[in-house]
């Protein structure tokens, strides 16, 4: 090995890309460093994460051994920038917010930074000024304006994602054509459409279509199923032989629910859990866990009430605590196969974070078929989470699914 001091660092490898001060390690001397770009940065706003980084597969922690480096990161050796998007979230699902999140969280501070001093102010001491937040609001606005206006003039990152109707193409999804008289305005600006005298969500809509034809209907999503797989798999998650086992305190996600304080709550977790690496590190305990005595409906149904309660912290750690997800989840016990349940957490805990949403609206059964149903109206199209679940699903978990469309017929005032 090269020793530090020496070495070019011809060849690094970023830890996580996902971190906002990026951390490389040296292919030649095995050193820690981040990109001369980024110090002063870091040093405003995140002295923090000049110490060490977070790899990305294992969120084990690396020290910083090299310090800032000149000519590390990609742009800085003149190569072409990888991009690395965030999931689409609410407010954030536009492909310019998802590739250039990032740039976007620099140039707001910038132009945050700017302010504070013009007016002989630091940006800690200006956070604390009158009319501040309207100021980071317009911050932000410009910022991802400004970015905007970089992209149309010379692209950084080219949006590479797979079409809708590609995705349903490869995958195989049958899809069902409903019809629909759309509300014009809606009381609650919510997508509205008319079943007989009433004018229902989307999702009700296609729940009353089935239920004419003799099909029982859940309403799914994803909390359901992290219901599932916190009382299933919290005996493996929180193993205290587990040497990554430490100590974590979270807010009370029922207070929260209720908009009241509530108290600091402390479980046991190991530091490198929903991650792919922690999927890998474990395969071993938990194909033991999910061995034949999870194959029995019956088996699993006693399981689920008598691990509910010891499961709490967890579920509660992993949003899934509320009183009719956890019905909907036992309801899938008792309708879906047990080796579908059992297929179902493995998933989920070889990448838990990377597939906790982009799960199916609807499970919709009659006697012993089933199928998970994903509802979109006229105008609605798959989210990147969705269409990542539909490919996960057709190459691994093979569950029957389709995409129900409402089409509109008509608007009606």
């Amino acid at each position: 090995m090269i020793p530090e001091n020496s070495c070019p660092h011809a060849h690094v490898q970023c830890l996580n890309e996902y971190e906002f001060i990026r951390k490389y390690v040296c292919e030649a001397c095995g050193g820690i460093m981040m990109c001369q770009c980024d110090e002063a940065i870091g040093r405003e706003l995140l002295p923090h994460q000049l110490i060490a980084g977070t790899e990305k597969e294992t969120q084990a922690r690396v020290p910083v051994t090299l310090g800032s480096q000149p000519g590390i990161c990609r742009e800085c050796r003149g190569l072409t920038p990888e991009a690395h998007p965030v999931a689409s979230i609410h407010g954030r699902t536009s492909k310019i917010r998802r590739y250039y999140w990032r740039e976007i969280w620099r140039r707001e501070w910038e132009i945050f930074r700017d302010w504070a001093q013009s007016r002989g102010l630091s940006p800690t001491t200006a956070a604390r000024e009158p009319g501040v937040r309207e100021v980071r609001q317009e911050a932000a606005a410009r910022a991802l304006r400004e970015i905007k206006e970089l992209h149309a003039r010379s692209p950084k990152y080219t949006f590479h994602e797979e079409s809708q109707s590609s995705v349903l193409q490869r995958c195989q999804v049958p899809v069902e054509e409903l019809k629909a008289t759309y509300r014009g305005v809606s009381p609650d600006k919510v997508v509205q459409v008319r079943d007989g005298s009433d004018w229902v969500g989307i999702e009700e809509f296609v729940e009353r279509h089935y239920g004419r034809n003799g099909w029982t209907v859940l309403f799914l999503q994803s909390s359901p199923l992290h219901v599932l797989f916190g009382v299933f798999m919290w005996l493996v998650i929180q193993d205290p032989t587990d040497r990554h086992i430490r100590t974590v305190g979270f807010g009370d996600r029922k207070a929260a629910d209720e908009n009241r304080p509530g108290e600091l709550i402390w479980i046991q977790l190991p530091d490198d859990f929903g991650t792919s690496g922690y999927g890998r590190r474990r395969a071993e305990a938990v194909a033991k866990h999910l061995s034949s005595d999870m194959h029995d409906r019956d088996n699993l149904l006693w399981l689920f009430d008598y691990w509910l309660d010891h499961s709490e912290g967890l579920r509660n750690y992993l949003w899934a605590h509320r009183l009719k997800h956890v019905r909907a989840a036992r309801r899938l016990v008792e309708v879906l196969p047990p080796m579908m349940i059992c297929n179902i957490l493995e998933y989920l805990l070889e990448d838990y974070w990377g597939r906790y949403c982009g799960w199916p609206d609807l499970l919709v059964w009659r006697n012993e078929e089933f199928f998970l149903a994903e509802v979109k109206s006229s105008s609605d199209k798959l989210s990147e989470d969705q269409k990542r679940w539909i490919s996960d699903n057709y190459e691994s978990l093979k569950t029957p699914f389709r995409l129900v469309r409402v089409h509109k017929a008509g608007v009606a005032a």
